[in-house]
């Protein structure tokens, strides 16, 4: 039995909920990345009991491109206290976008385009058809990054560096069935530090695998160093570059496709001033990108936060969430950089109370769905966005009054 499908009727728990005190956690974070594809986090287990020490009560995995980790994300959030939403992250191409320059929600790369499937059924119902896509999506990723790893290890040994990196060890060090360009550049950084008994020797050969150029980074910046090390060793221009594959970027059509035959909900995610001051065509205008959002598929959208001011946030996402839209933020985690769980915005701000109750309304509406799902299949009766929050709410009141009484207490010990 799946998770949800442990939860009684529809009408049961609306009743629970009216006749009892409403008084709910409201904390959320719906957008995390775990080591199912790349993460700050060394477990699953550590993501969620720091989601707990920080009183995050409501979390969502959102990795790129698979769904490995659900069975093991849920167990630790209800070994933990914790409501577990089930995402997953895309990214895909919009041929007129692209043909016409247009930059969507990837400042480098016109075209191209972020998607997240909120709420996916588990256990998986995708077609096998769907499923054969993503996974050819992951050879080819798998296949460029074992281009650059190829390549990186001939540079290395061109600066006489004395370091070789292969596939197989970051598949059973960092990785588990999905490379990323991320994976390479923290198992070199691993690799420095082993070599090097000193800050000096560690600079030393830092500047080695420079070829003598400047670099701007301490040794103690963990994320940092990898992004530099991405930057000088891993992107366009570079010397271990391989340009990505066309095959690697499914249509946007065909991820939304993608995204509701695994039971989910298409989810633009929006960058704004994430990429600077500067916001991209796409999203220039909140009136324009509600019309073509909508007339693209989309009903919902996320943000992550911590690149945007907290005006312009407000701006976008009330607009959006008035004009009927669901709304989730999150924090990502997808770098090594071991950042607070609790959502804010750019340079600490937190969330006002009214992004607070737009988060939380968009975690329940997202999680009534996957109830829904469980319990009648992916074409149950549609009901309005209302009704939707109202009994995502009643589930998080029965999950954390009724559910294991022995939450709260646990939830409190584990502090």
């Amino acid at each position: 039995m799946s998770f949800f499908e442990q939860f009684p009727g529809k009408d049961t728990l609306l009743s629970a909920y009216a006749e009892k005190d409403k008084g709910l956690p409201g904390k959320v974070n719906n957008h995390i990345h775990t080591p199912y594809s790349f993460s700050a986090f060394q477990s699953v287990t550590e993501a969620v009991r720091k989601a707990v020490a920080e009183d995050v009560r409501i979390l969502g995995i959102n990795d790129f491109y698979v769904c490995d980790g659900y069975g093991e994300f849920v167990d630790r959030c209800v070994d933990h206290g914790v409501f577990p939403l089930l995402n997953i992250e895309l990214i895909g191409i919009n041929k007129l976008d692209q043909q016409a320059g247009i930059r969507v929600n990837d400042p480098g790369n016109p075209g191209r385009t972020y998607i997240s499937g909120k709420g996916l059924a588990f256990p998986s119902i995708i077609p096998d058809s769907q499923a054969d896509k993503l996974n050819s999506v992951i050879e080819q990723s798998n296949k460029q990054v074992a281009g650059m790893i190829r390549l990186l290890n001939e540079y290395l040994e061109k600066q006489e560096v004395d370091i070789v990196l292969s596939v197989e060890e970051i598949m059973e060090k960092t990785a588990v069935n999905l490379l990323r360009e991320r994976h390479v550049a923290q198992m070199l950084r691993l690799k420095l530090e082993e070599k090097a008994e000193s800050d000096l020797e560690f600079y030393e050969l830092l500047n080695a695998v420079y070829a003598g150029a400047s670099f701007q980074k301490k040794r103690s910046d963990i994320s940092g160093t990898e992004d530099e090390l991405r930057a000088k060793l891993l992107k366009s221009g570079a010397p271990a570059f391989v340009p990505e594959d066309e095959k690697a970027f499914l249509p946007l059509e065909e991820i939304i496709e993608i995204i509701e035959d695994a039971g989910g909900i298409p989810t633009y995610p929006l960058l704004l001033d994430g990429a600077g001051d500067t916001i991209t065509e796409f999203e220039n205008g909140k009136e324009q990108l509600l019309r073509t959002l909508t007339e693209r598929g989309f009903s919902s959208i996320e943000f992550i936060p911590l690149r945007n001011d907290l005006a312009i946030l407000k701006e976008y996402a009330e607009y959006f969430y008035e004009n009927g839209f669901v709304v989730s933020f999150g924090t990502e985690h997808n770098t090594s950089a071991m950042l607070p769980l609790t959502v804010s915005c750019k340079g600490g701000v937190k969330l006002d109370s009214t992004l607070m109750e737009i988060s939380y309304k968009g975690a329940a509406y997202e999680a009534a769905h996957q109830y829904l799902v469980a319990k009648q299949g992916s074409a149950y009766k549609k009901i309005s966005r209302e009704d939707m929050e109202k009994l995502g709410l009643a589930l998080f009141h029965y999950y954390f009054k009724s559910f294991n009484p022995s939450l709260k207490e646990n939830l409190d010990e584990s502090k």
